[in-house]
């Protein structure tokens, strides 16, 4: 990673960073996972079982270091203000798909659900920035809320929405999670230790 990008990615906070990469080796995970829905032909079955593999052996990798570290310092202090914006974000982010979730199912368009939650995915991560004081966040972001609203745009009649997020999402979810895993690894690694 060049100069700029390690600027970008704050390493304050290191439990945060290996943390963040666990939970965008889940997001690789799931939207590749949904991409599975209908996609365009057989093969890219395979593309998006391999990169759920890779979602899932992400997590594996990170969260046992995340676990082990977690009492270490975190941007989520209890008593912050980071901390009662990021609860409030997540209960507007679960109570907004929810909701999302009923009225797209309510309408006989499920299909839609890919693309809608990886919108409200998308809009939750954007105070994350701040939250985790993490810019890198910021280009995820936009890519995953343009991701979205693409989809709605692009063609549907030989595969299901969730192909584009699939497809057009979690490979920059994948790559993302990689470089917090990498950069919160050697963090960790470069910790002396309290054996």
């Amino acid at each position: 990673m060049n100069d700029e990008g390690v600027r970008m990615l704050s390493v304050e906070f290191p439990r945060d960073v290996i943390f963040t990469a666990s939970l965008f080796g889940f997001a690789t995970f799931v939207w590749a996972g949904w991409a599975q829905e209908r996609p365009r032909h057989w093969a890219w079955r395979i593309v998006f079982g391999v990169l759920s593999l890779a979602g899932v052996a992400l997590v594996g990798i990170t969260l046992p270091t995340a676990i082990r570290n977690w009492t270490s310092a975190t941007a989520l202090r209890v008593d912050s203000v980071p901390f009662t914006v990021y609860i409030v974000m997540v209960a507007v982010e679960v109570v907004g798909g929810l909701i999302a979730a009923i009225i797209l199912l309510r309408k006989k368009k499920g299909e839609l659900m890919a693309p809608v939650m990886l919108l409200i995915v998308g809009l939750h991560w954007v105070p994350m920035i701040w939250v985790f004081e993490q810019p890198f966040l910021a280009p995820v972001s936009l890519w995953a809320i343009a991701v979205a609203i693409a989809t709605f745009f692009l063609p549907s009649e030989k595969q299901a929405p969730s192909f584009w997020c699939g497809i057009l999402g979690a490979p920059v979810f994948l790559i993302t999670g990689v470089i917090f895993a990498v950069v919160g690894l050697n963090q960790f690694a470069s910790m002396p230790c309290a054996c």
